[in-house]
């Protein structure tokens, strides 16, 4: 048996060393654009980066721009494949530090990625320039998920310098395009980047997540009839108007009574999971004019589904039908959307996966966190991650486990506490020794 106390003790000691490297990750402003043929200033810049930190430690690479319509033709209507990706300026990277043989691999994966800061006054700090403060790493990517990022590059550089030396492969992947839709997580399997067991470093406290949700947007395209708000109007079904807003808050009424039977429904909820299933409305737009009644609204929501309500294509068709029967449901409880019903277009599909709580890799990771002096109880990544396209499509069985409170991801004046960093190097640094096996 490896004695592991002399890498706990260096990982601890250089605690800043992690720091720097996720402050080193965040000042790159890769962030992803809602224009998807559009690569995101930073995107490039920092894979460069981490390519050559995975080169110095003596991994292959490889670096590459996804053929975005080839993998459009080649998995449409798959989880992953959305239209009208490019990744000229947007690369995945790979890399591989081959074992002495005779161990088992694992993956280490992530993305580079990040939503956009918003309004500069909202933030204490610049977003693209971190800092460290109170225990505590700010920025933008601070927990979604530059941190988890370092930990694994770091739990990687640390075994090395440690000398200990592994039998199975130590594979690296980071992605970009997660945060609109995860095609370049698709592009990392058809690349053939696999292994026999995966962590995704989402962040999830330190606690380690088996399974995640899926989830659809859509857009509910609600039609009325405009008209002059200060005077009489004709019935609604002569000429009108008709009041979108009034249409609006019909629909968003129904949502909710949809949301409180779910809130029960056995179908919707997962024991590892904290909250049921929901629809979230999470943008509304009605109407044109200050003095105009509504002539159209657009509700935006963002729905959730479970590993067991897939379809045979492992997307959401089944929940998308069973959302679309319930809006059809609403609309025949009044008159006018009787005849002129609201339209449902599905925007994103993002699919979700499970890993048995008995797998391996489930139990070696819970081992490695308790000795890491993380909580080795099992958890639910309540929103989407890129867990499902390695364990369905690339048969490698990945579990989320990464630094930081979720909550913070998106929000102004992102954060991740310096004392996650350094939990969670130690757990994955444990895993790779116990999942690979030492060569000495």
């Amino acid at each position: 048996m490896t004695d592991t106390s002399a890498l706990l003790r260096l990982i601890d000691e250089n605690a800043q060393r992690i720091t720097a490297t996720l402050c080193d990750l965040i000042a790159f402003p890769s962030v992803v654009k809602a224009d998807p043929t559009q690569a995101g200033p930073g995107e490039r810049d920092c894979q460069l980066y981490l390519q050559g930190r995975l080169e110095a430690l003596g991994m292959t690479t490889d670096l590459w721009e996804p053929d975005g319509p080839a993998l459009l033709e080649k998995y449409r209507g798959r989880p992953g494949a959305h239209d009208g990706r490019t990744f000229q300026g947007r690369p995945n990277l790979a890399g591989r530090l081959a074992g002495a043989g005779g161990g088992r691999s694992l993956l280490l994966t992530g993305h580079i990625d990040v939503v956009p800061p918003g309004p500069a006054s909202h933030w204490e700090t610049d977003p693209f320039g971190p800092v460290v403060r109170d225990g505590r790493v700010y920025g933008r990517g601070a927990v979604d998920m530059k941190a988890g990022v370092a930990c694994m590059l770091m739990a990687v550089e640390f075994l090395r310098e440690a000398g200990i030396t592994l039998k199975g492969d130590v594979v690296f992947a980071t992605v970009v395009d997660e945060e609109i839709g995860g095609m370049g997580t698709l592009a990392m399997v058809d690349r053939g980047i696999r292994a026999d067991a995966g962590i995704l470093t989402e962040p999830t406290a330190n606690r380690i997540a088996p399974i995640c949700h899926g989830i659809l947007w859509g857009r509910l395209i609600v039609d009325g009839i405009g008209g002059h708000a200060e005077l009489t109007p004709n019935s609604w079904d002569t000429s009108g108007p008709v009041d979108a807003v009034q249409l609006v808050r019909h629909v968003l009424n129904g949502i909710d009574m949809l949301n409180a039977r779910w809130r029960t429904d056995p179908r919707k909820n997962h024991p590892l999971m904290a909250l049921p299933n929901q629809v979230i409305v999470t943008q509304l737009n009605v109407g044109e004019h200050p003095s105009s009644i509504a002539g159209r609204g657009e509700i935006v929501i963002d729905v959730q589904y479970l590993p067991h309500e897939q379809d045979a294509l492992l997307t959401g068709g089944n929940v998308r039908r069973e959302i679309e029967d319930h809006i059809a449901a609403i609309c025949q409880s009044d008159p006018y959307l009787r005849k002129k019903p609201v339209r449902v277009e599905w925007i994103l599909d993002a699919d979700c996966a499970e890993v048995p709580a008995a797998h391996p890799i489930v139990t070696t990771m819970q081992a490695a966190t308790r000795v890491a002096g993380n909580d080795p109880t099992l958890d639910g990544f309540g929103a989407h991650s890129d867990m499902g396209l390695p364990t369905s499509l690339g048969n490698t069985p990945t579990v989320n486990f990464g630094p930081g409170d979720p909550a913070f991801a998106h929000q102004p004046n992102e954060q991740v506490p310096v004392a996650d960093l350094v939990a969670c190097t130690r757990a994955i640094a444990l895993t790779l020794i116990d999942w690979c096996a030492p060569a000495k």
